[in-house]
């Protein structure tokens, strides 16, 4: 992926909003980023650095966090997207 594409800064604000509507799913209304990236499979450091947006996603994070919260990789991707955020597990 290209950071030229993707604003890091919109897509840290969606990740938290992915994480907080996941874990309202999953009755964990106060997840926390440390442990969402246990579930996610990645280190807190790496996933807070996403959160944070100093760091750019992996094409395998983003596959993690689609199968396991359901988002739409096109709304957190694209910053013009404005369907509704579906942290929902399937």
């Amino acid at each position: 992926m290209s950071t030229d594409l993707i604003d890091l800064a919109r897509l840290g604000e969606r990740l938290v909003n992915v994480r907080k509507t996941y874990g309202e799913s999953i009755d964990l209304p106060n997840l926390g980023a440390t442990l969402f990236a246990v579930l996610l499979g990645v280190p807190a450091s790496t996933y807070q650095s996403y959160e944070f947006g100093e760091a750019e996603p992996t094409a395998a994070f983003l596959v993690t966090l689609r199968k396991k919260t359901g988002v739409s990789l096109d709304w957190l991707l694209d910053p013009n997207y404005v369907a509704a955020c579906s942290g929902k597990p399937k």
